[in-house]
């Protein structure tokens, strides 16, 4: 089972190098692709500038779940490991941490959440205090092609994966990551785009819940594969 690691980037220059150097340097990962999703800044340069890392430059803004099936859509591997590109101080054995648990089919989804303190992990991991939104996941194929195509849109993807992967009856588990750090919106948007980014991400997944939950309204989905929206787009192999 080959393994593709995503990254769907919107304006991470400050620590996309980092990840993608992390990424080159793993003999578990297989093959690399950076998802623009209309980048203002230097992210294609930087994707750009590592051999061997496909890049697929979306023209316009159309949010974090559309440029992740973009690049699934790209992808050639059996294992889809979805990497965030705000990341800094990941190292070969967070990968691995990862990574392992999928390969070896102890799990068909293996999500990554970083550590918070003994008493936010046990409320958040094992009380189900809050959903697990962590976009660093490990997951095999069959896990992402559960979600309905409408459910794959900007910030419901992550909810939706676990919402499918539990109702399909596949395995999901949770790592948690110690060591990882990661820039918050606030500081890579300014505190007022950070803020109003980070409010329609909240507003967003509570309506979604309430739509997986209560209202139920994915049981009329029809379940056939459906193409991408089009979408303008440089790729960079």
């Amino acid at each position: 089972m080959g393994t593709s690691a995503i990254i769907a980037a919107y304006n991470e220059e400050k620590t996309l190098a980092e990840v993608l150097g992390a990424l080159t340097a793993s003999r578990l990962v297989d093959e690399i692709i950076v998802v623009s999703d209309g980048s203002t800044d230097r992210t294609v340069d930087i994707a750009r500038g590592f051999e061997g890392v496909t890049t697929i430059a979306l023209k316009e803004n159309w949010g974090k779940g559309y440029a992740m099936r973009a690049g699934v859509d790209y992808a050639r591997g059996d294992v889809l490991f979805f990497v965030d590109g705000d990341m800094f101080d990941l190292t070969r054995q967070h990968i691995e941490s990862l990574l392992m648990p999928v390969l070896r089919d102890e799990c068909d989804m293996n999500i990554g959440v970083r550590h918070r303190g003994p008493v936010r992990n046990f409320l958040w991991l094992q009380m189900k205090v809050g959903p697990v939104l962590s976009g660093i996941r490990v997951m095999k194929r069959e896990v992402w092609d559960t979600v309905p195509l409408r459910y794959q849109d900007r910030f419901k993807i992550e909810a939706s994966l676990n919402f499918f992967c539990s109702r399909a009856g596949l395995r999901q588990r949770q790592t948690i990551i110690h060591n990882l750090g990661h820039l918050i919106k606030e500081n890579k948007r300014g505190l007022l785009r950070g803020f109003s980014s980070r409010w329609d991400m909240i507003r967003e997944v509570f309506l979604l819940h309430w739509d997986l939950y209560v209202f139920e309204t994915w049981r009329s989905d029809v379940t056939e594969p459906e193409p991408l929206p089009a979408a303008e787009y440089d790729l960079f192999e």
